[in-house]
Parts: structure tokens; C-alpha cells; sequence
């Protein structure tokens, strides 16, 4: 007759069985630049939690926020070496996998943000199968925000630009055409130097999003801001082909299903809170600057000829073209 098992040994099994199902909870390491606390984080937090409770706890995101891991160039490398799963990323990070995505970003392309997402939706089929070809999944398209110009002296036609030492996103292809066209010198660095640069002003002129210019702490350093947006933001929630073939069909379903519907709560929330951070700057005493109907055709003009220089770097001619018409 077997032996009753003890208290003891009840204890060490249900540690054991604790232990294990810990160790085959499947965690998916995701680098972001956004800052821990900010709309973009509270968004992905609430889809966590999601992801865990539809799971039974099989699967959930381990976030590195605030750029931990590096910018977006470094993060990118670091998905393809397999030493992370994947990464929010912005368009520029996008671009770092398939750089045709810029096209949505160049200048003066699109009137609105609703005219742009109209096209990105359009073509995202194409790109999507692009991205997989380069070993990478969009799980899902987001929101980058509206960019504005902001600088510490007045800037209203594109010759001002010279006057001013902007900043320039090393991984950035767009905005260092955009400055040489106008004759201006731009300071490249990463986006974690911004601030420290800002304070130390050895850059005065930065385009950021104005709830990013808010989170990153940015625009304690601004006097003025662009009347408008030239370009809009783009982003995404991408894994690598290697993590997503990892999962179960039947995860990578609940794993997407979650992440479209968080993505979209988070891209209203974004574009709210971009309006919301705006007025509170000019509240504050940031001042809007408003073009004449001369001034805005020079940047008309400049946004054109940007445009150009961009073909055969960002993509040809014909893509150019196609994101600009797509509906």
C-alpha cells in the first residue's frame, strides 16, 4: 500500500507545477521609444493585459519603453539578430525594413491625415508582403501623430531655416534633403541627444509630433510652432518572421485580433491628445505661426523640390506617384 503523500510533498509539487507553468508562459520582448506613462504606453499596457487574460496566461509582451534598447536603427538590427521579438516602431524605423513606407511621410504630399491614411490602406497589402519577404510582420499599422515645426525663433518662410540649427534623426533620409534643399545645416543626432542637446543649444529647431514634443519634454525649449503639419506620422507594431512563426495559429489570431484593437483606441487617443497637447503648449505661451499665402507657396515649392531629390533614395519615381494617388 503506497504511502499518503504529506504536506510537504503537496508543497514542493505545487511549487514545481507553479514553477513550470511560469517557465512556458511565452513572452514577446517589444522595443519602443515612447516613454513609460505616456498615451502610446498606456495603450499597449491595456492590450498586455488583454493578450494575458485571452491566453489563460500563455502569452504576453514584455515592453521596453523610453528607447532602452536603442533607436530604431539598433532596434531593427537587434530583431534580425533574434536578440528581440519585435518593436513599435515610427516610419523612420519602418523605412530601416522597407523604405518605400517613407513615401507616405515626404512632405506636402497629402492635404490630411485622412487622405493619407485612405492611401496607406490602400497599398498596406503590398507592403505587408514586402515586409514579410524582408523577415518581418506588421501586426499593425498606428498613429505617429500630426509633425510641427518648432524653434526658438520665428520661422515662416523656408530661407529662415538657415538662421536656425535644426535637428536631424540620424536615421532619418527625409529631413536631410528637406534642409540641404533650403540651404540649411542640420544636426544629426539620435533621439534620446535631443534634450540634452535642446538644453545645451546645440540644436534650437526640431519637427516632432506635439504630444511627442510633450512627452519627451521637448517644448520647454520651443518658443514658436508651425501653423500646420506638412507631413503626418506614421508607425507600427512589427515582429519578426521568426517570433511569429514561433507562435501557435491559434495564438498569432489572438495575438493580431488584440493588437489591431488596442492599435485603433490608441490612434484616436493619439490624435486627441496631439490636439490636446497643442493647445496646451500654446496655452503656455508657445506661439503658432502663421504663414501668408506668399510664404506658403515657398514651402509649396520646397516640399516639391524635396520631393524630387527623394526619388531613387526613399523609392522611384512611380511608387511616389502611387502612394499620392492611392484611395
Amino acid at each position: 500500500m503506497s504511502k499518503p503523500i504529506s504536506r510537504w510533498s503537496i508543497a514542493l509539487l505545487t511549487a514545481l507545477s507553479i514553477g513550470s507553468a511560469a517557465e512556458a508562459q511565452r513572452l514577446i520582448s517589444v522595443a519602443t521609444l515612447a516613454p513609460s506613462g505616456s498615451t502610446w504606453m498606456r495603450g499597449l499596457d491595456a492590450a498586455n493585459r488583454e493578450l494575458r487574460r485571452r491566453t489563460n496566461g500563455a502569452l504576453a509582451l514584455r515592453f521596453y519603453p523610453g528607447g532602452v534598447q536603442g533607436d530604431e536603427s539598433e532596434v531593427v538590427r537587434k530583431m534580425r539578430q533574434g536578440r528581440l521579438d519585435g518593436a513599435v516602431l515610427t516610419g523612420t524605423g519602418l523605412g530601416q525594413i522597407h523604405r518605400p513606407v517613407l513615401a507616405f511621410m515626404l512632405p506636402g504630399v497629402f492635404p490630411d491625415r485622412a487622405t493619407m491614411e485612405r492611401s496607406r490602406v490602400a497599398l498596406s497589402p503590398e507592403i505587408e508582403r514586402q515586409f514579410n519577404t524582408n523577415g518581418f510582420v506588421i501586426a499593425a499599422w498606428g498613429e505617429g501623430g500630426s509633425p510641427r515645426l518648432f524653434s526658438q525663433r520665428a520661422i515662416r518662410t523656408p530661407s529662415d531655416l538657415r538662421q536656425v540649427h535644426p535637428w536631424i534623426w540620424r536615421d532619418d533620409v527625409i529631413l536631410p534633403e528637406l534642409y540641404g534643399e533650403a540651404g540649411a545645416q542640420g544636426v544629426p543626432l539620435s533621439l534620446p541627444e535631443v534634450l540634452s542637446a535642446l538644453q545645451t543649444n546645440r540644436i534650437d529647431t526640431f519637427i516632432a509630433p506635439p504630444l511627442a514634443a510633450l512627452a519627451l519634454q521637448w517644448s520647454t525649449r520651443a518658443t514658436f510652432v508651425s501653423e500646420g503639419a506638412n507631413s503626418f506620422g506614421i508607425g507600427g507594431i512589427v515582429l519578426s518572421r521568426r517570433a511569429w512563426d514561433s507562435l501557435t495559429p491559434e495564438l498569432q489570431t489572438t495575438t493580431r485580433e488584440v493588437i489591431q484593437q488596442f492599435n485603433t483606441l490608441i490612434g484616436r487617443n493619439v490624435n486627441r491628445d496631439d490636439e490636446s497637447a497643442l493647445r496646451a503648449m500654446t496655452s503656455r505661451g508657445i506661439q503658432q505661426v502663421s504663414y501668408t499665402a506668399a510664404e506658403r507657396a515657398q514651402w509649396t515649392t520646397l516640399f516639391a523640390r524635396t520631393r524630387a531629390r527623394l526619388v531613387g533614395t526613399v523609392s522611384d519615381a512611380a511608387w511616389m506617384e502611387r502612394v499620392r494617388t492611392a484611395r
